[in-house]
């Protein structure tokens, strides 16, 4: 039997699937934003450092390599329970948290002026001052 895919799973659903697994090792209790935020870096850290070291052609040839495949999607799947978690934890909508986010990048970075360009506002900020 195959695993249900993005299509056929919602964030609802992964957020309920996170809350069980915590709900029955009895983990709740250590479960508080500080202890997820900590541990969304940490395994960030972890997925960050299958790349280190390499070039970036070598970085986009990882996922033609099913054995590499298989590590970052394990390392993916740990900072995201571990967001998810958080969402839990904090009561954050993450479709609401998401799409608000891209309207504001939207406003703050307009295609007409950011289209193919790496510069943020923020670095222009930074050369101003």
């Amino acid at each position: 039997m195959e695993s249900p895919t993005d299509k056929e799973t919602t964030v609802d659903e992964l957020k309920e699937a996170v809350s069980r697994f915590v709900r029955e090792r009895k983990w709740k209790r250590f479960h508080n934003p500080k202890n997820l935020a900590e541990s969304i870096c940490i395994e960030s850290s972890e997925l960050l450092e299958l790349f280190q070291w390499l070039t970036t052609n070598e970085s986009k040839t990882l996922s033609m390599d099913p054995e590499k495949i298989s590590r970052l999607s394990e390392e993916f799947a740990d900072v995201l329970i571990y967001c998810l978690a958080f969402a839990n934890i904090v009561h954050i909508d993450i479709a609401d948290a998401v799409l608000f986010k891209l309207r504001e990048g939207a406003r703050r970075y307009p295609t007409s002026r950011y289209r193919g360009r790496k510069t943020h506002h923020f670095q222009k900020r930074c050369r101003k001052t």
